[in-house]
């Protein structure tokens, strides 16, 4: 892809074109149908294929491609005024000219819906991702025990332990093992991230680097993964994977058979990022004019970067290449690509990818996952995923892993509890873990008591968030004593 600069061009600049207002509205509409999913029931019920979201967006943004002959154009549609390039490799060189002009300001994300949030600035961590190996597979391996042990009685975990424990997992792999059990840091950076108004993404911003620097300064606690914002950016994309990739890569192992001489997990990880991206689109602010090929791009423009429908758009086209293992167009080159917004490659991100990995790897090795209330065709699979959506149960296999398979010793893995066990032995997990609610609700208590809450209303709110987990735990806590005496009984 050509990401340079065109001194060397000798056409003269333009401004780029701007889209016919039959098609903005057509585009509008495509975008608005992507806050409807059940319009897609009727219309596969129907046989109508072409009336799907999907379909719609593509047919739609095929138009505008074939009439602007390809190039980026000026698209005014009901949630904002946008560049669009239309193809993956136009929209990669034209953020990475961008970056390279230092004309890139700050960058935001669309979801599905059209819902923007926030994203770290990109930062790469100061150690490289072959050190990190070794931590990452023990703690995978000690918290897939952790949702092992939270499965419901058929087996199912549940999205809210899901991602209690992959925010855990993001924690002690970025922070340290200090922080494990420290929840304010997500909802915190949950907060951050939502935040749309500039004011209001600073305040929370700081908020968030104030409680990270007891864990980033403190050299016997954390890994060395570089400065603030280093941290910051690392913590994001990693709960990202953890909390997104990974249950879609689990759903997709349901119906993807063992590939002769491949890692499945790797393939099935890679394929998740590249069929279901979590930044399925970044919006990408111009702060000063500059040059790509032949045109001239504001100062004020946003640059659409639209990766998901690109994708269908060049795969319609026949642009991606032959299959490679699992996909329909191959799996992405850099499947870290599609969790940070950067043009250049990011370590974090690949962090975050061989987190997701070894974590699906962990739970496969002592359990064989399926899918309950959601069926998947293998031959159409569909366009989107929603982890929030997918209820993934775990079944226990009939052999422990092999010394092989397992790699090192990973501690944790045996901590669940073994099925067939007596009233009492499950009486006193029961009382372990009301142990724990209570002594996790006394340090809640004990932080929220700390001044630093007091500089700003928005340190107030955390406060109140944090005793209100404190009364949640102790109310749990109380709660399980009562199942222990039950069981003792």
């Amino acid at each position: 892809m050509d990401v340079s600069d065109t001194s060397t061009a000798t056409t003269a600049p333009r401004r780029p074109s701007t889209a016919w207002p039959l098609e903005n509205a057509l585009v509008s509409a495509a975008f608005a149908a992507q806050r409807l999913p059940w319009i897609d029931a009727p219309a596969r019920a129907l046989g109508l294929k072409p009336f799907t979201r999907r379909e719609l967006t593509r047919q739609a943004l095929a138009q505008m491609r074939r009439g602007a002959s390809g190039q980026p154009v000026r698209l005014r549609t009901a949630f904002g005024t946008f560049l669009m390039p239309f193809s993956v490799d136009d929209a990669a060189a034209l953020v990475a000219r961008a970056q390279e002009a230092g004309a890139r300001g700050r960058v935001t994300a669309l979801s599905d819906e059209w819902r923007r949030s926030a994203l770290t600035p990109h930062a790469a961590p100061d150690v490289a991702l072959r050190t990190l190996r070794p931590r990452v597979r023990s703690v995978a391996a000690e918290e897939a025990g952790e949702l092992l042990a939270a499965r419901q009685a058929d087996g199912v975990v549940t999205r809210e332990d899901w991602c209690a424990v992959a925010q855990r997992f993001a924690r002690r792999l970025v922070l340290g093992d200090a922080a494990a059990d420290d929840t304010l840091i997500g909802d915190i950076l949950d907060a951050t991230l939502r935040s749309t108004e500039p004011d209001e993404h600073a305040d929370r911003a700081a908020a968030l680097r104030r409680r990270l620097d007891a864990y980033v300064h403190d050299a016997d606690a954390a890994p060395a993964l570089g400065d603030d914002e280093a941290v910051e950016h690392a913590l994001e994309v990693v709960t990202r994977a953890l909390t997104e990739t990974a249950p879609q890569a689990l759903a997709l192992l349901t119906v993807r058979p063992p590939l002769p001489g491949a890692d499945r997990v790797e393939l099935t990880v890679a394929e998740a990022l590249r069929r279901y991206p979590p930044l399925a689109a970044t919006v990408h602010e111009v702060t000063a004019p500059f040059r790509w090929r032949d045109l001239t791009v504001e100062a004020g423009t946003d640059i659409l970067r639209a990766t998901s429908w690109l994708r269908d758009l060049d795969e319609s086209d026949g642009i991606q290449g032959d299959e490679d293992g699992y996909g329909d167009g191959g799996v992405a080159e850099d499947p870290s690509a599609s969790l940070c917004a950067a043009p250049e490659p990011c370590a974090a991100a690949e962090l975050a990818v061989c987190a997701a990995a070894e974590l699906v790897r962990a739970l496969t090795l002592r359990a064989e996952p399926a899918l309950r209330g959601t069926r998947l065709d293998p031959d159409a699979l569909p366009h989107t995923l929603p982890p929030a959506s997918l209820g993934i149960a775990l079944a226990e296999t009939e052999s422990a892993p092999r010394a092989q398979d397992a790699g090192p010793e990973q501690p944790g893995t045996a901590d669940g509890p073994a099925a067939g066990r007596g009233a009492a032995h499950y009486a006193a997990l029961v009382s372990a873990s009301a142990r724990g609610l209570q002594e996790h609700a006394r340090r809640l208590a004990e932080c929220a008591r700390q001044p630093g809450w007091n500089h700003d209303a928005f340190g107030e709110q955390c406060r109140m968030t944090l005793l209100a987990h404190a009364e949640r735990c102790t109310r749990a806590a109380a709660d399980a004593r009562k199942a222990a005496e039950w069981l003792a009984h």
